[in-house]
């Protein structure tokens, strides 16, 4: 399969501004790209005040776990790229 066209889970790792409404722009990006999440950690501020938000989506399109980190690429609540491993599933 061409690679935007695979599906399956992706981890996705952010760094964010400890700030209200951040949660809110990833999932709403999310669901706007079709991609679903499975499960969701914030952890504990960092010293320099952000915090890590890591997440695994249910099986989605990788195109469209592209897009969604496309339409959050502006926001600067985002500091720096996020981090994204694609997850083989078992049938891979």
């Amino acid at each position: 399969a061409e690679s935007g066209n695979r599906e399956g889970k992706s981890y996705i790792r952010f760094v964010v501004a400890d700030k209200p409404g951040v949660l809110a722009e990833i999932t709403a990006a999310m669901r706007d790209a079709n991609v679903s999440i499975e499960s969701l950690i914030q952890t504990q501020k960092t010293d320099d005040g952000s915090v890590l938000i890591s997440m695994v989506t249910h099986n989605s399109l990788e195109r469209d776990v592209a897009e969604s980190l496309e339409k959050l690429s502006s926001s600067s609540n985002i500091q720096g790229s996020p981090m994204v491993m694609h997850l083989l599933s078992e049938t891979d």
